[in-house]
């Protein structure tokens, strides 16, 4: 057929050879300069021959003769023979063919020159392994064995013996390639590669200039080929695509990168500078963990993992999201052996992580001490917007006969410091050595003193997701004090229905109200906290005339504003039912709701929260494990939690001016805890705020946790910074 596209696919091939000089650099005295000079002359001279060429046709024949449709010219064989022999003017017999067998003859050993040396080139960096026998040179530096490939597929090209199949097929050849080169020079130019060095390529207006000239070519390239034969286009296409898939891969294996990656180094920065300008309003928390790590290398070589850390990462992220695992290599120099382990560790980590699926970085920093390096860690890990916002560590569990027990406490209580000033909210896992590797079946108590109740609902419910933990329910126990039990177990009917609107989870609520003695820890800076907290929600809306009720409530107080929203926003005939009952009325739901009142009494001693710094601890003795436990306060509650009498906390609360300076309150909240949560398979439960720095408010603090918690199998302590910010309102 005789159409544009069979003739474009015929003389194309012609103009392949203004190329011939740069795949000659090697031997040129002034590549730039003569490449530059020779390419251009050649396309010059090229398009005043062709073109002379078509016009001296058209002149002397009309359009049915060229075509072959005149009368009298029935051997379409010998159509170009007739054309040849009836216009070219010959000066002697048959000049005009051997004319044309000259010119194609040159063509073919231009080829053959060109094509062998750049064969043997790729056949040398071992991009196509079918191709490496021919990366050998011959003893005078000639790429004989490519030379003998490419003249044994020319001549079985050849072969066909129909100029109108192998014209097409050459032509894609030369049409994929400069459409590739185009692209390059695209991808080159918007990088800004030093590697790309054309003239006046800092001018922004040739760098435009250069964009606009490469991807007008890529595009010509492709409309040329479809022009030529739709059907050769595409599976010219996908034989390129599959080649450069295959080239990619193997060049990520031979370390040498490729222009995709520089696309995706310039795209990561320029997202990492966006993330950065947002980074602080961004109202979809999700966890961004640094675990800090210590890694064992004498049992991790010998076959005993320590991998209980990552492993809950793991479930509690389920493998997914940003994560960085930093170990400290204590080393009290930092020379080359130093860095070598570091870069050991670090190789060691990053395997571990991939043997327990997790994606993410690895870390290791070489410092004196383990406090010092995690105080590196927390301050400089991260970049733009990937900076992590949460630190997991384990809970410091020490022998009594362990001579460095209070040390680690002290660098625990640091490091803990360290996240908070840095505005990182804190996981700390106790009992990490019972993490369950198998499906396990029971509840996840969360155990909200105050603060954070949405945070610790929310990481909950994070943790429920993953298979470990998803046949498991999970059980609310909110800490309120002077609120009466009717309106407490109407705060957590809300609580549940709240819960189970947001499509969140099922949970059973119950309500337990203390004296204010026994949670003053969790108390403390209260004032303080809901300001930052308050201030925080404003600088993300300061355009908000009045403080929007959060979807799932943060602090106790968020829980009984919803409830006096809860009320307001019903008729006036239900509201005022609802205040006659002293609580909203709810539809019934499957969900265990109660309220539990643990108080002394009306006379137990009711104290305000309040916004200072508390009294001084400094005259108050240590605590220790050995102190003796009143015998009243063990057997104050009974198996629901319910006083059986008055005089055992009353006891305890004139004993002390503040509740963490008697290790006998601490132990009395604690058993109220145990007697819910003992049988367990996780506690969820926040930390209370660190109040004080010195040694001794710094073992309190740490004994009054583990008493807290003692009897619990596996714990997680909980501490957010209040700038994690839930939209679940859809």
């Amino acid at each position: 057929e005789n159409n544009f596209g069979t003739m474009l696919a015929l003389f194309y091939p012609c103009f392949t050879g203004i190329l011939s000089g740069a795949n000659r650099a090697d031997v040129l005295k002034d590549p730039p300069k003569h490449i530059r000079q020779g390419t251009f002359a050649a396309i010059c001279f090229s398009f005043v021959m062709y073109v002379s060429l078509f016009i001296l046709w058209g002149s002397v024949a009309d359009y049915g003769f060229l075509q072959g449709t005149t009368e009298g010219i029935h051997d379409e064989v010998d159509l170009g023979r007739v054309v040849v022999a009836n216009i070219v003017w010959n000066p002697f017999p048959y000049s005009a063919f051997i004319g044309i067998i000259i010119a194609s003859l040159s063509q073919s050993l231009q080829c053959l020159i060109v094509a062998p040396r750049l064969l043997q080139q790729i056949a040398r960096d071992d991009i196509l392994g079918v191709l490496k026998p021919l990366a050998p040179l011959s003893s005078r530096g000639e790429p004989t064995r490519a030379l003998l490939f490419t003249y044994v597929v020319a001549a079985l090209l050849v072969l066909i013996g129909k100029l109108e199949l192998v014209a097409p097929l050459l032509a894609m050849c030369f049409l994929v390639a400069y459409a590739f080169m185009n692209c390059s020079c695209f991808v080159l130019t918007l990088l800004k590669s030093p590697a790309w060095r054309p003239e006046w390529i800092g001018q922004r207006r040739w760098r435009v200039w250069y964009l606009f000239v490469a991807a007008l070519g890529f595009v010509l390239c492709i409309a040329v080929m479809v022009i030529i034969n739709p059907i050769w286009a595409a599976v010219a296409g996908f034989i390129a695509v599959c080649l450069y898939t295959f080239i990619n891969f193997k060049m990520q294996a031979l370390k040498w990168g490729s222009a995709v990656d520089g696309i995706r180094y310039r795209f990561a920065v320029k997202s990492l500078m966006e993330l950065e300008a947002r980074h602080d309003q961004c109202v979809n928390w999700r966890p961004q963990v640094l675990i800090l790590y210590k890694i064992n290398l004498t049992d991790e070589l010998g076959g005993i993992k320590h991998h209980e850390i990552l492993r809950f990462s793991a479930q509690l992220r389920k493998s997914r999201g940003f994560c960085v695992v930093a170990c400290v290599l204590e080393s009290d120099t930092r020379d080359a052996a130093a860095m070598k382990m570091a870069a050991d560790q670090k190789a060691i980590i990053r395997g571990i992580m991939d043997e327990e699926g997790i994606e993410g970085f690895a870390d290791v920093v070489v410092a004196p001490t383990w406090r010092e390096g995690t105080n590196y860690i927390i301050q400089l890990t991260g970049i733009g917007g990937l900076i992590p916002n949460t630190v997991l560590l384990e809970w410091p569990e020490c022998a009594a006969q362990d001579t460095q027990a209070d040390q680690v406490k002290k660098d625990f209580m640091e490091v803990l410091q360290t996240a908070l000033a840095a505005n990182k909210a804190v996981l700390a896992v106790k009992g990490l050595q019972s993490i369950p590797t198998e499906i396990v079946h029971g509840t996840i108590d969360i155990w909200w003193m105050i603060h954070d109740g949405g945070f610790l609902i929310l990481l909950s419910w994070l943790l429920s997701q993953h298979r470990i933990w998803r046949s498991c329910h999970l059980r609310v126990f909110t800490v309120a004090e002077n609120v009466s039990e009717a309106r407490a177990k109407g705060a957590a009917e809300l609580l549940s229905r709240t819960l189970r609107e947001r499509r969140l989870c099922d949970v059973d609520v119950e309500v337990i109200l203390l004296d204010d003695a026994l949670i003053e820890p969790y108390t403390y800076d209260w004032t303080l906290r809901v300001e930052e907290r308050h201030r925080f929600l404003r600088e993300l809306n300061p355009n908000a005339r009045e403080m929007h009720l959060e979807p799932i409530p943060l602090e106790i107080d968020d829980l009984f504003n919803m409830e006096k929203h809860e009320i307001k926003s019903k008729p006036p005939s239900q509201a005022a039912e609802s205040h006659s009952h002293n609580h909203p009325v709810f539809e019934d739901s499957q969900n265990e709701v109660n309220a539990s009142d643990c108080r002394t009494g009306a006379e137990g001693g009711r104290r305000h929260r309040h916004g200072g710094a508390s009294s001084s601890a400094d005259d108050a003795p240590y605590l220790s494990a050995s102190d003796p436990q009143p015998a009243a306060a063990l057997a104050a509650d009974e198996p629901d939690g319910s006083p059986a009498s008055s005089g055992g906390v009353k006891h305890l609360l004139r004993k002390a001016s503040s509740p963490f300076e008697s290790i006998e309150v601490c132990q009395k909240l604690g058993q109220i805890i145990n007697s819910r949560s003992q049988q367990a398979q996780l506690v969820v439960m926040n930390l209370p705020d660190v109040w004080g720095s010195e040694d001794k408010d710094v073992l309190n603090y740490m004994q009054y946790c583990d008493t807290l918690t003692q009897g619990l199998e596996r714990v997680l302590f909980v501490h957010s910074t209040g700038r994690e910010i839930f939209d679940i309102t859809g």
